[in-house]
């Protein structure tokens, strides 16, 4: 499994978590339990603790910086995926951040309305260029 593969079940994950009320357990049960690939599952796990560990900050910097647009008023899709990238931006030094706003762009246009990939291309572009996020 590729981390392009790997990205989008762990996005399906905070999906399930956020609008199914799952816990991670429940999520990772829906999502991974088929795939064998171990290294590919703590991937998956890794973002997805990672991204719910962080997510009150993750949220306050999204809100930052869309413009009168809310996380709890985003579609659940696009809140999801800003969640998994901007943790990938702020956390994952590994990952370069224009492979993290390409994934999410991927993403979004398999899973979103059409509009939503330039909304989440510009917001985590934004979020991006704002040096004081660096940790």
């Amino acid at each position: 499994m590729s981390r392009k593969i790997a990205r989008e079940r762990a996005f399906k994950m905070l999906f399930a978590i956020d609008i199914g009320e799952n816990t991670m357990e429940e999520a990772a049960e829906i999502v991974i339990s088929n795939s064998n690939d171990q290294s590919q599952k703590s991937f998956i796990l890794e973002e997805v603790k990672g991204s719910l560990d962080s997510i009150l900050e993750i949220d306050e910097l999204i809100n930052k910086h869309s413009n009168e647009w809310t996380v709890e008023r985003m579609a659940a899709t696009d809140r999801n995926i800003l969640r998994l990238s901007v943790y990938e931006i702020l956390y994952r030094k590994d990952i370069p951040i224009s492979v993290s706003i390409n994934e999410a762009v991927e993403i979004a246009k398999k899973y979103c309305d059409e509009r939503s990939y330039k909304f989440i291309n510009g917001l985590l572009g934004a979020i991006a260029k704002d040096n004081s996020i660096r940790v």
